[in-house]
């Protein structure tokens, strides 16, 4: 807690983070209808995402399926499932320090080749340890996170993320950016011997690229940026509250998970798609009233705080108001 909160009172010092990917490479789908990325509003901090003295724990989570949860707040999760014949990695998160601390993971438990590794979307924070992997190792994730890290380099995307790293460009030292090896458009599957691992993207939400990781016969899904852990609220940091909206529903619709490991935050449960959902909807709604009623943008924004039944985490307040005046402020342009 203490390092979390020095971390907040140093951010407010920093250049507001407003993306994990140089706007320039961000490579928005066609059938996407975003709304202007909104600039950060008053209260608005930076993830705390600096992996420096970051240790993944590992939870057993079911018979050969593996949550790599971060010691920090809010700093990146990842996982590793265990089939007959090979294993399979979701996300190498931060640097390749981070990306060996998971294949040390993997490795206390199974000598199974590490035959595939599932990048859930564009961000430096989940991509950047690809290249400690294995040589065979198959890289996967939807098309659009391709097409955005193959015009991307590792030094834009470190400028762009300072602001979650307190400022610390050195944990990016040694990264290269090693890309994706397929890409799927809605569903890619894989039979791991005896467990079927199924990825999906549903449409625009975080980000344009964020997809899930799904264990249909467990009901365990990685959500990545797309539903955060337990205690949060969604971040449209790409504006389109409507089009998340439509992506969660759309999941819903597809996946049933009783179990959810998130990018960021801790475990939670399947109700957290039905949660989100309704705060998206409530959000959309108060911009439209705030439209009707002729209510400026910064008296609808600037001061907002979260309704206290969406119960969140204590540590993470600060953050998770920050993301709610950014939605609000995403919605009250998509109502003009």
């Amino acid at each position: 807690m203490k390092v979390f909160a020095a971390f907040l009172m140093t951010c407010a010092l920093l250049p507001a983070f407003a993306d994990t990917v140089p706007t320039e490479h961000v490579v928005v789908l066609p059938n996407a209808q975003l709304a202007t990325r909104p600039s950060p509003p008053p209260g608005f901090i930076p993830p705390p995402l600096n992996p420096k003295g970051i240790r993944l724990e590992t939870r057993q989570l079911s018979d050969g399926v593996y949550a790599l949860m971060s010691n920090t707040p809010f700093a990146d999760n990842a996982g590793f499932i265990v089939g007959e014949s090979a294993v399979l990695v979701i996300d190498s998160h931060f640097n390749g320090e981070m990306g060996q601390q998971i294949i040390d993971a993997v490795r206390a438990v199974s000598d199974l080749p590490i035959r595939y590794l599932l990048n859930t979307n564009a961000f430096g924070d989940h991509v950047f340890g690809n290249h400690v992997f294995p040589d065979d190792t198959l890289i996967v994730a939807h098309q659009s996170t391709i097409d955005s890290l193959s015009i991307s380099t590792v030094e834009g995307i470190a400028q762009t993320m300072r602001g979650t790293v307190n400022g610390d460009l050195s944990v990016f030292s040694g990264v290269k950016l090693r890309l994706p090896d397929v890409g799927f458009d809605t569903v890619w599957s894989v039979d791991l011997g005896g467990r079927i691992v199924e990825m999906h993207w549903f449409g625009g939400g975080m980000s344009p690229h964020d997809s899930v990781v799904y264990l249909p016969k467990e009901k365990i899904a990685w959500t990545a940026n797309l539903i955060f852990g337990a205690g949060t609220i969604p971040w449209a940091r790409s504006g389109g509250v409507a089009d998340y909206r439509a992506t969660l529903s759309k999941l819903a619709d597809t996946i049933s998970p009783n179990t959810i490991v998130s990018g960021h935050g801790e475990i939670t449960s399947g109700d957290a798609i039905g949660r989100y959902l309704s705060y998206l909807d409530e959000i959309l709604e108060q911009a439209r009233q705030a439209a009707l009623n002729d209510t400026t943008v910064e008296d609808f924004v600037d001061t907002a705080i979260i309704d206290p039944k969406y119960a969140i985490e204590p540590a993470l307040k600060p953050l998770m108001t920050g993301f709610h005046r950014w939605n609000l402020q995403a919605a009250y342009q998509e109502t003009r």
